[in-house]
């Protein structure tokens, strides 16, 4: 990552709940801004990717206080993601979920007659909450806190103003209606933004109705408003 928008992202959330600065606190949750997200010959605009969270598991419970809202985002000396679980948290994400979200763009750019590189690598993402999930083997969704949703609301609207993209599109409802009501809240508008929402790759809704709530309609969100025509 540029040594200068690193620095800008140091700096988000600095002097609030989470003191040094979120991503000081969490440099393993940085954004992902990949190779092509800035195109150079503006064939595409700036695609912003959201998922929802990391998930920790019992085998992480020893290893980390992430179940410890306070500890989490305050705690001095707070154990928050051990050395193995590094890998999976990276927002470079590489596994076979969103492979169906990637195979979209890439069948989008191709139909435009734009070559592309694959996978991540025109487009940026980032989970949004920086709490992982508990998965006990039974529930695995998300339940944010108030403390959750205000350092995950804060966090967003700083990487926008770092990265500036053109398209937001949310792959989960929950993260999409925490930040909607985050803006409500302050008061924040992104004047020429577009922000949507398609369900998750891995949920039924992704297939349901012809794809209506998922995979059709992020194929008409990316024909219509992220390319360049």
């Amino acid at each position: 990552m540029d040594a200068g928008l690193l620095q800008m992202l140091s700096q988000i959330g600095k002097g609030g709940i989470v003191r040094e600065g979120i991503f000081v606190r969490f440099p393993d949750l940085l954004p992902a801004v990949r190779e092509h997200y800035w195109r150079e010959d503006g064939r595409h605009g700036k695609l912003l990717l959201i998922g929802e969270s990391n998930y920790f598991s019992d085998r992480d419970l020893s290893q980390s206080d992430f179940l410890d809202t306070e500890l989490w985002y305050r705690g001095e000396g707070a154990k928050l993601i051990p050395e193995y679980r590094k890998k999976d948290v990276n927002n470079d994400i590489g596994y076979k979920t969103f492979n169906k979200v990637f195979k979209i763009m890439g069948k989008v750019l191709d139909d435009n007659g734009i070559g592309h590189l694959d996978g991540l690598a025109e487009a940026a993402f980032y989970n949004y909450f920086l709490r992982p999930a508990y998965n006990d083997g039974k529930t695995k969704g998300f339940k944010p806190l108030p403390i959750d949703k205000e350092v995950a609301g804060e966090a967003l609207v700083g990487i926008i103003r770092c990265i500036n993209p053109d398209l937001v599109v949310f792959l989960s409802k929950l993260a999409f209606l925490s930040f909607e009501n985050y803006l409500k809240s302050k008061s924040f508008v992104f004047n020429g933004l577009r922000i949507e929402q398609v369900s998750h790759p891995s949920s039924p809704w992704w297939n349901r109705w012809s794809g209506a709530l998922g995979k059709a309609k992020l194929e008409d969100i990316l024909r219509n408003v992220w390319v360049r025509h």
